[in-house]
């Protein structure tokens, strides 16, 4: 798991990237102003759970050869990433398809809401005639 805090222009956002050995899973949390460490660490405790557990879609792992890497090739490495954009094309294609199933979601949430709306006013025109009908 990793967790990446960027400042995307207007909003501080930690991009988490989670991957096990049969998937990959990129969630985009917004901070908001710029986060303290208290913040952080209430954030990994209380939320990234949740948002894990809610987190539905993921993509398939590539396959990494396990070999250990030397200590300071990997401090280059580390170094190395630092300097690269945040934001990887793998998270952003995993965050889109995640925004495109909760878009989905709420269409179908709206549309059934909309036809229930719908259906309770038919049925109060309908009562209504009913009592015009009926008379005083």
């Amino acid at each position: 798991m990793k967790l990446t805090i960027y400042f995307d222009g207007s909003f501080w956002c930690g991009l988490i990237e989670f991957s096990t050995a049969e998937s990959y899973q990129a969630i985009r949390h917004v901070f908001g102003p710029e986060p303290k460490d208290a913040d952080v660490f209430a954030f990994v405790y209380h939320v990234l759970p949740q948002l894990l557990a809610a987190a539905t879609t993921c993509q398939p792992a590539e396959e990494q050869p396990q070999k250990r890497i030397n200590p300071k090739r990997m401090q280059r490495m580390i170094n190395r990433e630092k300097n690269q954009p945040v934001v990887s094309t793998k998270a952003q294609q995993a965050i889109s398809e995640m925004r495109k199933t909760v878009k989905l979601q709420r269409k179908s949430r709206n549309k059934q809401h909309k036809l229930q709306r719908e259906k309770e006013r038919f049925e109060m025109r309908q009562e209504k005639r009913r009592q015009k009908h009926r008379g005083h």
